[in-house]
């Protein structure tokens, strides 16, 4: 797939789009293993569907970002989001501008 990129995940805009995100099992799965200190394993996510891909490196990312910022998120359910990663990525969908086409 030559040329394909990210752009078609242009992030969320309100904590009412952010949500369903935040709460996939992979995004979760994402964070944990971040903050767990387990490396990135191409392998394991290389069958996964491409959502899945994204939706796990997101969660990455987040975790990197609030360790980045001194942060430390204790999250064990993913269906409970704590209350300081929830105002987080809503303020960030708030303050995003609009997606350029």
């Amino acid at each position: 797939m030559i040329g394909v990129a990210n752009n078609r995940f242009f992030g969320a805009r309100s904590w009412r789009t952010a949500k369903p995100v935040v709460l996939h099992p992979r995004f979760f799965e994402g964070f944990l293993d971040f903050v767990g200190e387990r490396p990135f394993d191409y392998r394991k996510i290389d069958g996964w569907p491409l959502l899945d891909q994204h939706r796990y490196e997101n969660g990455r990312e987040l975790a990197a970002e609030c360790r980045a910022a001194g942060i430390a998120v204790r999250w064990r359910d993913r269906t409970r989001i704590p209350r300081f990663l929830k105002s987080l990525v809503a303020e960030r969908a708030r303050n995003r501008h609009p997606a350029r086409l």
